[in-house]
Formats: C-alpha cells, structure tokens, sequence
C-alpha cells in the first residue's frame, strides 16, 4: 500500500533555462532519478537540447539516467557548434562522473582571475603564520 495517495511528484527536475538571447543552460535540481530523466527527454521529444552550460549545482542524486542525458546534450551541444561548460556540480554529480570515469568529458569553466594577491601576502611573506599585513599599528 502507498503511503501517498494519487500520483507522486518528482523529487527532481530537469529544465532548459534561458539566459539571454542566445545562451541555454541544462538546470538539474534536487534527486535526478529515471523517472525524472525520462520526462525531461519525453517532454524534448525529437528535438535534444544543444546548450551552452550545465547547471547540476543543486542535484542531491543523479542515477546512470541523468548522467546519460547529461552526455547526450554534451553530444549535440558539441554537433551544434556549441561548447558546454559543467559550471556548477554537486558533491553528488561530481562523484558520479568520477565513478563513472567520464568526469574528463564535462569541462569545467576557466576560473574568474580576480585582482593580483597584496603584495604582503605573497608566498614566502609569511613564515610563522602571521604576515606584516596582519599587524596593525596601534
């Protein structure tokens, strides 16, 4: 017996969100089982979503289904002319792909350089745990 009467809702979802005019992101969220895969690829029906990044940040599970959607729309992403970036994982996809051995397939987006570290806190300017910087002059 079901403890939850009528149909059940899916504990995850997968959509394409739209950032601009021209940029697609495949959003995974929360628990991407079969169940939710097979929606996501029913509801494209011959139509595959070629995108520009793939957002799995907030995925708490991904079964052998998600992954493979994930790879399918890396596949035409690439035959689009396209060149997806994996910009956020979670913990849980991150070990999939890893188990999987097809991490190396999701690359990853070149990280923001940010502004140059302080002079003072350079490598070797700190020996001892407490650096110029941190002393204040009182």
């Amino acid at each position: 017996m079901d403890a939850y009467p009528g149909p059940r809702l899916p504990a995850g979802s997968i959509t394409i969100e739209h950032e601009g005019s021209d940029r697609h992101v495949l959003c995974l969220r929360g628990d991407v089982d079969t169940a939710v895969a097979t929606e996501f690829t029913r509801s494209q029906g011959r139509d595959r979503a070629a995108v520009d990044a793939i957002d799995a940040g907030a995925v708490s599970f991904i079964s052998s289904s998600g992954l493979a959607l994930m790879l399918v729309c890396v596949e035409t992403s690439l035959a689009a002319g396209r060149r997806p970036v994996l910009r956020a994982a979670s913990r849980a996809v991150d070990r999939a792909l890893q188990l999987a051995g097809i991490a190396g397939i999701f690359p990853r987006p070149e990280p923001d350089e940010g502004p140059p570290p302080p002079a003072d806190t350079a490598a070797g300017d700190h020996a001892g745990g407490i650096s110029s910087g941190m002393l204040g002059a009182s």
